[in-house]
């Protein structure tokens, strides 16, 4: 086993520290590290040693990061993030400027606290404070409202990129990882018509009829009378998608309570029991909490979505992902860990592919506000269906080729790649037509 990365800060490390070398150290480079608890130590250390902050003797030999002052407590106002590092240079890992940049007299440049930066990104605190005009009209911070998307690094993991780099440049080797794709579908409706109450079906019938649409009326007379293959019934084929790839896919089932944003399949239906316990055979499910248990101002109604699944699987729930990816921070981890969820995997936007918090690694969710972190593992998603068809725009090939170079920029930094789908958006419907063989063709493009 590697000899540990001797860390130093002036004073006992705060969280925030001890978050940040774990980002860097644990989740980005595998590498064991180690916190000195006095400077004779930490100055007698014959292998790499790292000081974050203070003023860097050079005749140690170690790596130094400047302190812009984020970290040494609780504050969650931002000193000089908006103040930035040269372009490169011995100061600024990888290429290109980065925020928390702190002058350098003695050198005639500005070098990165880069470490700052970690914090900031992988925490969102970018979003904590952010004008009403960087969220759309359900509240979800947009990507273009972001920092990544303005520099230009919201198409790859920036901040495994430049920890990466940073590494290299001092001499460590990351620890080596196994470039990993997860195909995680999101079950909003599990049926188009099948184990629908006759309440519901007669009130679908009414609409169709209101509207003119008859081919819907003859769909759902075939499904329902005839016993015709349901639309949205592509579990299946899903499955044999990934059984080719050698790939294990999680589902999320919405199981709330009918709404304005929430129209599942009632999770009382016998239907949705068979659906879940066929699932589990080849692949693993989550919960995937509904609008209105979002928002609500306690854990009630996510805990009883939760105990749905719970009832429908016969074991733990633990991963969850949000509907619509709608969530605020901290607000939304807070929620998931007092109902018992382990495990997220909304970090992701709705209206552009990417790496929101410039992560493609799952890492532990830590709470800025409560200056804590939470029992909480966040698994990044950098790519939906919906996205890349209704907010995007691209074409089935332009998707593909989009794909192909996200799986570029995580295989760059041997991490992982979550793809997130829909079993509706293959079933070759209204807008997803020709989008079957984009599902197909992505995992020989990405693996």
């Amino acid at each position: 086993m590697a000899e540990p990365v001797n860390l130093w800060t002036a004073g006992a490390p705060t969280p925030r520290h001890a978050y940040v070398a774990y980002i860097v150290f644990d989740v980005v480079l595998g590498l064991p590290f180690r916190w000195c608890t006095s400077v004779s130590e930490w100055e007698q250390h014959q292998g790499v040693k790292v000081q974050y902050g203070g003023t860097p003797n050079a005749d140690l030999g170690a790596a130094w990061i400047p302190s812009s002052g984020l970290l040494e407590g609780n504050a969650m106002e931002c000193p000089a993030w908006n103040t930035w590092s040269d372009e490169e240079g011995p100061g600024v890992p990888g290429k290109g400027r980065l925020p928390f940049g702190v002058a350098n007299v003695a050198d005639a440049r500005v070098d990165a606290d880069w470490w700052s930066w970690v914090f900031w990104a992988v925490t969102r605190m970018e979003e904590y404070n952010a004008p009403a005009s960087a969220f759309d009209g359900m509240g979800r911070f947009q990507a273009t409202a972001s920092m990544a998307h303005a520099e230009g690094w919201l198409l790859r993991p920036e901040v495994e990129v430049r920890i990466r780099a940073w590494a290299r440049a001092i001499g460590l080797t990351p620890e080596h990882s196994t470039y990993k794709v997860h195909p995680t579908i999101d079950v909003d409706s599990a049926y188009a018509y099948r184990h629908r109450s006759v309440w519901r079906t007669a009130c679908a019938v009414g609409k169709d009829i209101v509207h003119g649409r008859i081919g819907r009326l003859a769909e759902r007379w075939r499904v329902s009378v005839r016993g015709q293959h349901d639309p949205y019934d592509t579990y299946e084929w899903l499955e044999s998608v990934h059984a080719a790839h050698g790939l294990k896919a999680r589902y999320f089932f919405l199981l709330a309570d009918r709404g304005p944003h929430d129209t599942p399949v009632h999770w009382r239906q016998l239907g949705m029991h068979a659906l879940v316990q066929r699932l589990l055979q080849s692949a693993s499910v989550g919960i995937h909490p509904g609008v209105a248990s979002h928002d609500s101002a306690d854990t009630v109604r996510l805990e009883r979505e939760v105990n749905r699944l719970k009832e429908l699987s016969k074991a733990p729930v633990q991963h969850a992902r949000q509907h619509f990816l709608l969530q605020r921070f901290p607000s939304t981890w807070r929620r998931l860990e007092a109902a018992g969820i382990q495990h997220d995997h909304s970090m992701g936007y709705a209206d552009h592919i990417g790496f929101r918090a410039g992560m493609s690694r799952p890492y532990k969710a830590f709470d800025a506000a409560a200056n804590r972190p939470l029992d909480l593992t966040i698994h990044p998603t950098a790519a939906m269906d919906a996205t890349l068809n209704r907010y995007m725009g691209l074409s089935p090939e332009q998707a593909l080729d989009a794909l192909e170079r996200l799986a570029g920029e995580v295989k760059a930094v041997d991490g992982e790649l979550t793809l997130l789908w829909h079993n509706e958006t293959v079933s070759e419907c209204n807008e997803w037509k020709g989008w079957r063989s984009v599902y197909e063709q992505a995992f020989e493009r990405v693996c």
